[in-house]
Formats: structure tokens, C-alpha cells, sequence
């Protein structure tokens, strides 16, 4: 598996999800737990991102060692 591959992916999503919590906050009209919202935001954009790119990889290594068992159909 590719770590930083792995990585990369957690840090973009990371982002992504801190702009979801700026949104959130503008929209709600809480500033007070903007803190709170872009933190909740970027970890789990971290986690997922990390998880997606891992999932992603383990089914492309699967698939090589396997290869397509539906192709002598």
C-alpha cells in the first residue's frame, strides 16, 4: 500500500471538510463554534479521505491477485 498516496488523499479531503465546517458555521450563524466545526470538519475529512484511498488500493491489489474471476463467463 502506498503511504503517501494514503496520506495525500487524507490531507485534500481533510481540507474539503474544514471548508464544510466554514460553511456550516456561516450558514448557521454560530461563530462562536467555528473552532469546534472546522476541527470535527477536517477529522473526518481526514479519516475519510484515508479510508476511501485504502479501501481503493486493497480492491486494486485484490484485483491484480485475483484478476477478473467473471471473464471466463
Amino acid at each position: 500500500m502506498n503511504i503517501r498516496k494514503v496520506m495525500f488523499a487524507g490531507i485534500v479531503t481533510a481540507l474539503i471538510g474544514a471548508m464544510f465546517g466554514l460553511a456550516v458555521t456561516k450558514i448557521a450563524q454560530r461563530e462562536q463554534r467555528r473552532k469546534i466545526l472546522v476541527v470535527s470538519g477536517a477529522t473526518l475529512g481526514f479519516v475519510i479521505g484515508i479510508f476511501q484511498e485504502s479501501v481503493q488500493q486493497q480492491k486494486k491489489i485484490r484485483d491484480d491477485d485475483y484478476g477478473d474471476i467473471n471473464s471466463w463467463k
